[in-house]
């Protein structure tokens, strides 16, 4: 794998490097970058990144917008953001702006690899000690133990759609009207990769079992009873 790995802080790279040999994939490339410049101009240079973990807080800009700026330049590479920051308006603020993952940096290092793993596999990672217990991407479960439930427009379904994120809510819109991932993709200027992302995650969040379940709550309707 090649990783961009972008921290100011020495130490924080040295520890993620670390984390990283305890992944089952072997890091045949580990690129470092100490400013949001460096990282731009890496990333730039390597597209054929499979990662990036980069903190929110150096000098030379701002996190967020960096982030989204990153996501234009290497739009098919996910990315995971590290802070010091622990709190609910962050961890959504990043994932709307692009970012696949969220972790604290006083989170241990086994959490920052499952993290990886989890966003590797394609699916959003969120920070349990921040966002609940049940935030964290888990594999689907299996129908014989707990069967997908069909839910109705009612107060539990509009509390699920609310727990939506923004950049979530503008997807589930467009599900609603019809339009395909590469239409959404178009319509939001995002990859089509990051539209199946959160496709995922509504479909989750919602807990219906595929698209056209979810645009059915979109338009009002409710999803039929298997």
């Amino acid at each position: 794998m090649k990783i961009l790995s972008a921290d100011d802080h020495w130490v924080s790279r040295t520890g993620l490097r670390h984390s990283l040999s305890l992944l089952e994939w072997p890091v045949n490339s580990f690129l470092e970058a100490s400013s949001f410049a460096e990282a731009r101009e890496i990333a730039a240079q390597n597209p054929d990144l499979d990662l990036i973990v980069m903190d929110l807080l150096m000098p030379d800009g701002s996190g967020f917008d960096e982030l989204a700026v990153l996501t234009q330049i290497v739009p098919e590479v996910p990315i995971i953001v590290v802070s010091m920051a622990e709190n609910r308006q962050d961890v959504i603020r990043a994932i709307d702006a692009g970012a696949m993952g969220f972790v604290p940096k006083s989170a241990p290092g086994t959490e920052l690899v499952r993290a990886i793993e989890i966003v590797l596999a394609g699916e959003i990672y969120l920070p349990p000690q921040i966002m609940g217990a049940q935030a964290a991407a888990q594999p689907p479960k299996s129908p014989a133990i707990q069967p997908p439930r069909p839910v109705a427009p009612s107060e539990s379904a509009s509390a699920r759609i609310a727990d939506l994120t923004r950049r979530q809510r503008e997807v589930f819109s467009l599900l609603g009207a019809g339009y395909s991932n590469a239409a959404i993709a178009r319509e939001l200027g995002i990859s089509e990769h990051t539209v199946a992302i959160h496709v995922s995650a509504i479909l989750k969040t919602l807990e219906v079992e595929n698209r056209t379940q979810a645009a059915l709550l979109a338009t009002g309707g409710a999803p039929q009873q298997a």
